[in-house]
């Protein structure tokens, strides 16, 4: 592996995002159009569209995992946590794709497991990346965000164990980097303060 840094982003969740702002932008343009030849008062309606189009940003465009040779860096709505490889025992995905230490988890916003409706991409029999005893976990299926996700960092994390590239004996002595969003939470609390008494106005 090389000092190239790797990212995954699910799909899904940029199709998504994609598809509400186009949807967002619509409006906010149909609310300036309304605003200009009716009443200026329609444009108390521009803030809940911002508000919206900055939680689509923090839950669907900005979650996504970046690793290198040194760590993985979790980027989640409103916070980045970066775990050095040295702490890492496990990747797991019940809940999300997980990065396991000896003293906490780090769940990751970017690869969430299946839903009760999701199918992954070769069916029930799908080979996932961690079967075991012949049974799949849903969550591993390949087809999955927190399946393919979870195939792709297990494997980083193998070659770099195999190389003998991440030291040894220091899981209990270095610490995950938590780094919050705090523009971006405090825009978020303010336009949501500000959507309650744009609403009335409308």
């Amino acid at each position: 592996m090389t000092d190239d840094v790797r990212l995954y982003r699910s799909t899904t969740d940029t199709v998504i995002a994609i598809g509400a702002w186009v949807a967002v932008t619509a409006g906010a343009a149909l609310v300036v159009l309304l605003g200009a030849t009716r009443s200026t008062q329609q444009l108390w309606a521009l803030v809940p569209l911002a508000l919206i189009a900055l939680l689509v940003g923090e839950l669907f465009w900005r979650p996504r995992i970046i690793w290198d040779e040194k760590s993985i860096t979790l980027v989640n709505p409103y916070a980045t946590t970066t775990v050095p490889w040295t702490m890492v025992v496990d990747i797991d995905t019940r809940f999300a794709l997980t990065v396991v230490t000896p003293s906490r988890r780090y769940r990751s916003s970017a690869a969430p497991a299946a839903g009760a409706l999701t199918m992954p991409r070769g069916g029930r029999d799908s080979l996932g990346p961690d079967q075991k005893g012949g049974v799949l976990r849903k969550s591993d299926a390949l087809g999955t965000d927190s399946g393919d996700a979870a195939y792709i960092i297990r494997g980083a994390w193998h070659r770099l164990v195999e190389s003998e590239a991440i030291p040894l004996g220091r899981a209990g002595s270095d610490r995950a980097r938590v780094h919050v969003h705090v523009t971006a939470l405090a825009l978020s609390l303010l336009l949501a303060a500000a959507t309650v008494p744009a609403l009335l106005n409308l």
